[in-house]
């Protein structure tokens, strides 16, 4: 570290303490030393403020590169997406960019605060002081699960590196070392005090933030960090590592202690209606254009990160006024995924282990159990179906059941929200995108969406999938901090319960194999348009089941009765189910640099070789 540190003053006070917001006293060259950091206390929170800098929110941009969606940019032959589903990414050409570079500049910032601030002179309290070091040690474990979500095994560093680093000794670390190091500083945070203090004014590490401290690590994220990286080191794609001490048991009790941790702390899943009953239809949809209150008096279920979509435009419906994108189209793959109202699934497994009897999943494998009728498929599905999706004769506005929105090909022009593959406005699929949109939301009265990055219901589904499949469906896991023990179908249908869904039907409970695909089902439709499916179908490495085909619904209307009829259809025939998707590749400046210092090639399979 020299002498001296250039900062910029913004860069300096902006991020995680919106608080803190005082001036610093800075020399007119821009220029402070570095031990002053340290012995003022402005500054000292300035550093911190400074950890912040390079944390990313939810990832909305993800949910076009699944097999939920289909973009419409997709007609642009030099599109991001379109070379996504040709299969003609690479290293140069990867268009979901990454975290490598800013996370790893937080990484560092974070590393000199631990190393820093237990020797700083500037005025806090001891529990104060205790408090800001567990931050950073969380937002450390914080920035290491974005790293290994997307690029698997990275750089292990948790120390600042000194002038004379020898580079050529740095490796990739396995992804459950990263894992054992996110556990370490979530532990480390988590027994900073302010357990029990529920309190946003209190000095230690909070349960509690409060809107004058909006987006800093907090106790309950810790838990949910802990969370998702354990479920990444025992999942399919790393649990085979050399060395890898993680199973499924470990990934029980940790999840385990995460849910009941936060359920011991007054969070829950969102339950509430609005006040104007036609504002939404349940509470589930209600809670995608609710904002987040970081007081915790009305929305209890968040733990961190929102980022708020103006849905009615960008990925709305071309009979909007102004609307200038239809975004994303859900696919006909993801509303099989909705169950019938009383629990029956659509589709059912083959012989061979899949839904669909041919490979361009126009001839479904229908569960004669549920009812199903093709040509009148919209009826008795999941409220969450309703709530999340436009499809032909759906509601348009909560308040009017007699507008209902026209998507079929010989629709009235004014008022047609038809398939047309060559403008962005409208579906590629036969559907649209209804989650995070309030019915009355224009362009005189826009209302935001918002996206969450952690939710209590994620921590319901990782323990349901660890149970499962450390235990089996039914057997019960211990409770933590007082809660009751809980079995994975318990946590299933909490979810479900919040979703006015019945549980989960007696025959899919008794097989651990059979009840898998019920959790990996229910992630899909719980989080369906969040950033989830992206990183789930990677870390159960079934792209080549799930990035092959997908498909929509036409609908055209018969003139000799007013009925439709119903066809599904190709929309795209993927390419982006090699291996290769599996994990982003490294930034090529940084695998030409560490090749010819360790002479090592850190890229990901699939990807380009150093120079």
């Amino acid at each position: 570290m020299k002498k001296h540190i250039y900062l910029l003053f913004a860069a300096f006070v902006a991020g995680g303490l919106s608080s803190c917001n005082d001036a610093l006293d800075l020399p007119d060259d821009g220029r402070i030393s570095y031990e002053s950091i340290w012995s003022d206390r402005n500054r000292t929170i300035g550093y911190l403020n400074t950890c912040y800098n390079y944390v990313s929110g939810p990832s909305f941009g993800v949910i076009s590169y699944t097999d939920d969606a289909q973009d419409a940019y997709d007609y642009m032959a030099n599109s991001g997406v379109t070379y996504w589903y040709s299969g003609l990414v690479s290293a140069t050409s990867w268009p979901l960019g990454g975290s490598w570079s800013n996370a790893f500049v937080g990484i560092r910032y974070c590393n000199v605060f631990i190393q820093a601030l237990p020797n700083a002179t500037a005025y806090a309290q001891e529990e104060e002081k205790k408090g800001w070091i567990a931050q950073a040690q969380a937002l450390r474990a914080y920035y290491y699960l974005t790293l290994i979500r997307e690029y698997g095994g990275v750089p292990l560093i948790t120390e600042p590196y000194s002038y004379d680093h020898d580079f050529s000794s740095d490796r990739r670390a396995k992804v459950w070392e990263i894992v054992k190091q996110i556990l370490q500083d979530t532990d480390d945070a988590l027994a900073a005090p302010g357990a029990e203090d529920m309190s946003y004014t209190s000095k230690g590490f909070r349960w509690v933030l409060g809107s004058n401290y909006a987006n800093m690590m907090h106790r309950a994220l810790a838990y949910a960090i802990r969370s998702e990286a354990i479920m990444l080191a025992v999942s399919p794609l790393h649990a085979n590592e050399e060395g890898n001490p993680y199973t499924w048991e470990d990934a029980a009790r940790i999840t385990k202690e995460a849910l009941d941790q936060c359920l011991a702390h007054d969070y829950s899943l969102f339950t509430r209606l609005p006040v104007v009953q036609t504002d939404s239809k349940g509470a589930y949809d209600y809670y995608f254009f609710t904002p987040y209150d970081y007081d915790r008096t009305s929305d209890k279920e968040t733990i961190y990160g929102v980022a708020g979509i103006s849905v009615w435009n960008y990925y709305g419906l071309p009979t909007n006024s102004r609307q200038s994108s239809a975004g994303i189209s859900p696919t006909q793959e993801l509303i099989d995924s909705y169950e019938t109202a009383d629990g029956h699934p659509i589709l059912k497994k083959t012989g061979d282990g899949k839904y669909y009897k041919d490979d361009s999943h126009l001839q479904p494998n229908f569960n004669e159990a549920a009812g199903y009728d093709d040509q009148n498929p919209y009826e008795n599905r999941d409220p969450r179906f309703y709530q999340s999706v436009y499809f032909n004769g759906a509601q348009r506005h909560w308040d009017d059941p007699d507008e209902l929105v026209k998507i079929y090909d010989n629709a009235p022009r004014d008022s047609s929200c038809a398939i047309d593959k060559t403008t962005i406005r409208n579906t590629r699929t036969g559907y649209y995108m209804r989650k995070y949109d309030k019915h009355t939301s224009s362009y005189e009265t826009p209302v935001t969406g918002y996206v969450r990055r952690f939710r209590l219901a994620e921590l319901y589904l990782n323990f349901a999938e660890a149970a499962n499949e450390a235990y089996g469906p039914t057997q019960q896991v211990e409770g933590y901090s007082g809660q009751a023990s809980m079995s994975a179908v318990e946590a299933v249908n909490a979810v479900r319960t919040r979703a006015d869904m019945p549980n989960v039907r007696d025959e899919y409970t008794t097989d651990r194999d059979v009840f898998r695909d019920r959790i990996w089902n229910e992630r899909r439709v719980e989080f369906a348009f969040e950033p989830l499916r992206f990183y789930d179908i990677r870390r159960w490495k079934i792209l080549d089941e799930a990035e092959t085909v997908v498909t929509g619904m036409r609908a055209t209307k018969n003139d000799s009765d007013g009925t439709f009829t119903y066809k599904r259809f190709v929309v795209s025939e993927r390419k982006s189910n090699a291996d290769t998707y599996l994990l982003f590749p490294l930034p090529t400046d940084e695998v030409n640099k560490m090749y010819k210092l360790t002479g090592t090639n850190w890229q990901n399979p699939g990807y380009e070789s150093p120079e």
